[in-house]
């Protein structure tokens, strides 16, 4: 069993994370559950067509940002981190996020159509939110989205299992993110 991550992992409530505390802090193979390893390709996400997700995970044009992507060996398993800092921006960043189920509860982009609800994961840093996505694609599996304000900094994380299974892979991946950027103090 992994140990909770701090109820608060706080970074400069002001500025939040620059470029070099934000790719330092971010996920590495070794801080993931065994069988994770970089995937090819900078991390970066794709619009799903959801306003408050995507407004939480493609803040672009936004520094600091730094973002990671691992890939299962045996299995379709993946996670993904971004982190991005947002001066006076974080709280409406995450509670866009946070109403996604209510704004974008079913919806179709590129022709699939998604479904998003609300994730129950304990509340974490200075504010939280977690959704589960899934899609009409036959191969499809769900998607658990998180997240986390830290001060001006989002720490956004996707993860997926193997299979339809409960948020045990979410949970464990969140909280080692937060406990690695907590450990900066």
């Amino acid at each position: 069993a992994v140990p909770a991550a701090p109820a608060s992992a706080h970074v400069d409530p002001e500025h939040g994370l620059t470029q070099q505390q934000a790719q330092r802090v971010l996920l590495a193979a070794g801080d993931l559950p065994l069988g994770f390893q970089p995937s090819d390709g900078s991390g970066e996400a794709t619009a799903l067509g959801c306003a408050g997700i995507d407004g939480a995970y493609l803040a672009h044009g936004v520094a600091p940002r730094a973002s990671a992507s691992f890939g299962h060996a045996i299995s379709p398993a993946f996670v993904n981190e971004t982190i991005t800092t947002r001066p006076g921006e974080a709280d409406a960043a995450l509670a866009g996020f946070a109403r996604a189920p209510r704004e974008c509860g079913s919806f179709t982009s590129g022709g699939v159509a998604y479904a998003v609800s609300t994730l129950s994961l304990p509340g974490y840093g200075d504010g939280s939110a977690a959704v589960r996505v899934t899609s009409g694609l036959k191969e499809s599996r769900p998607v658990d989205l998180v997240a986390v304000r830290l001060g001006d900094t989002i720490v956004a994380v996707a993860a997926a299992g193997a299979g339809r299974e409960d948020a045990e892979l979410t949970r464990t991946v969140v909280e080692r993110a937060l406990a690695k950027i907590a450990r900066l103090r």
